[in-house]
């Protein structure tokens, strides 16, 4: 069971938008040369995307039923801030998001994050994100949930293999 601020900052907007933009910053470094490819620096990951911890009954990986207000005032703002602060990668969250598993959700990963806020960086799962859509009723097979996940805008499967045994 999660609580409301598991890997998260709270349920403050405004000092969620702070910590996001202070861990990048704490992270990949904040001077105007910042060249991640440099073997000494890091590229840090906005996780897990999104309303991870809003589960029903504060369980881990089970459904969050959210509105479209609430998703856009409380959820996407410190994600933005990230954004808006330099963050290089962005994680997919185990979760769905009103019936559609976060890592297959392309309103998500397509629409938001590439499309409305312009992210450039790297969407990586979380560990066995992409063959649990198959749990989660949303794909028949891992080949499936591979494609499903690349159509969302995915780039790198963390842990299941999926991508490298089903696309070319």
């Amino acid at each position: 069971r999660w609580g409301r601020v598991i890997e998260g900052a709270g349920e403050d907007v405004y000092l969620g938008s702070l910590v996001a933009r202070a861990r990048v910053r704490g992270f990949q470094g904040i001077s105007d040369y910042n060249d991640l490819s440099d073997n000494n620096t890091l590229i840090a990951c906005a996780k897990h995307f999104i309303a991870y911890g809003a589960g029903q009954a504060g369980r881990d990986y089970h459904t969050t039923d959210m509105s479209e207000h609430r998703l856009h005032e409380t959820y996407f703002p410190p994600f933005q801030a990230a954004i808006d602060e330099g963050v290089g990668t962005f994680m997919t969250a185990f979760n769905d998001l009103n019936g559609v598993p976060c890592t297959g959700n392309k309103y998500l990963y397509s629409d938001i994050l590439r499309d409305s806020w312009k992210f450039k960086g790297m969407v990586v799962t979380d560990y066995t994100a992409i063959t649990e859509l198959i749990p989660h009723g949303y794909a028949k097979d891992a080949k499936q949930a591979a494609q499903l996940s690349l159509d969302a805008g995915i780039d790198m499967d963390m842990i299941s293999e999926a991508f490298v045994t089903h696309l070319k």
